[in-house]
């Protein structure tokens, strides 16, 4: 008998961006193995599907949603904007608030059962903070709406998982924040989320060092010695597989073949930088440590292409079949409904 589909909420993003037109084409796949709750700017979505498809798409409330539209298998969409109009092509107030709620009712359709996952599309921190909301992003927003302080961003294409640990920070105050304390959350959480969402039983994970050639007994930096390494050996101690710390130089080279399950690099563009050569076109950028399923692409809005039709959804597509996977494994696990 074949699975029943996965219940998702789709966030649009900013209108003004490129969102609508990857909602338009995630829409188009005509998928059978998901149902979508597509949350935002209905205009912005009418405007970016074909012709024949424009208007068809029924406009519920999240409670209709959850109540008539999932169990059946429709999709139909939550508006947000209301009277909102957003600018095309840059960001705005009111895109920072169409999407802003959309997050939002994302959450609240999560919190109640009434969808597995959310997958959202991009928006624009700039537009967020003119709408007044206090988070950078959405990695931080989801963590302060859902409770989940010791959230973690992956980013994940195929097999390749990279956790960032300090994520959108200055880079002259990451050494002060890779405390053994962050290094453990991360590798708990990081744990969790290979067998929860995963299903890997014993994951192995790596962890980078911090300074050039793990810092050279101390030559390059004495992060290694006086942190990260007494921070590994006692996960070790306490039944972890964790290695490290690992020049980040080599620690991607050739990591499937050394049966890492996952990587946890230290700061954004030692992870980002190997993530995007292999995965930009395709990959997706995932929280893990969050009661529900939340998977995104791994780009932003990209104002100067929005509406040119231009918009690569293929990072949108792998993150909808992630959350697929990713909710499928939690049912067998019995960790969601």
């Amino acid at each position: 008998m074949p699975e029943r589909p996965v219940r998702l909420a789709l966030t649009i993003g900013d209108p003004g961006g490129v969102g609508p037109e990857l909602a338009a084409a995630i829409l188009g796949d005509g998928r059978e193995d998901a149902v979508f709750c597509v949350i935002g700017s209905t205009a912005a979505l009418d405007r970016a599907l074909p012709g024949s498809s424009r208007g068809r798409l029924p406009v519920v409330t999240a409670e209709e949603w959850a109540a008539d539209f999932a169990a059946p298998g429709r999709p139909a969409i939550v508006d947000t904007a209301g009277l909102l109009d957003p600018p095309p092509g840059r960001p705005s107030r009111e895109g920072g608030l169409v999407a802003g709620r959309a997050i939002e009712t994302a959450v609240r359709l999560a919190e109640s059962g009434a969808v597995e996952g959310i997958v959202t599309g991009p928006i624009s921190k700039e537009g967020l903070s003119l709408a007044g909301y206090p988070w950078r992003g959405h990695t931080d927003m989801l963590a302060g709406l859902l409770d989940a302080p010791d959230c973690q961003m992956v980013m994940v294409s195929g097999p390749l998982r990279i956790v960032i640990l300090t994520r959108d920070i200055p880079l002259a105050d990451v050494p002060a924040l890779i405390t053994p304390e962050r290094i453990a959350t991360g590798v708990r959480v990081t744990a969790a989320a290979l067998t929860g969402l995963w299903g890997i039983e014993e994951p192995r994970i790596a962890v980078s060092a911090l300074n050039p050639h793990a810092g050279d007994g101390g030559l390059n930096g004495r992060e290694e010695i006086d942190v990260i390494a007494p921070a590994l050996e006692a996960l070790v101690a306490e039944g972890f597989r964790v290695g490290g710390p690992i020049p980040a130089d080599t620690l991607f080279y050739r990591w499937e073949e050394k049966g890492w399950d996952a990587c946890i690099a230290l700061y954004h563009d030692q992870g980002m930088i190997p993530f995007k050569m292999k995965g930009f076109s395709n990959g997706v950028n995932m929280t893990i440590g969050l009661p529900t399923v939340r998977t995104s692409v791994c780009h932003g809005t990209a104002y100067d292409i929005a509406g040119r039709g231009e918009a690569d959804p293929g990072s949108m597509r792998a993150a909808v079949g992630l959350a697929v996977e990713c909710c499928r494994v939690r049912r067998r696990r019995g960790d969601a409904s």
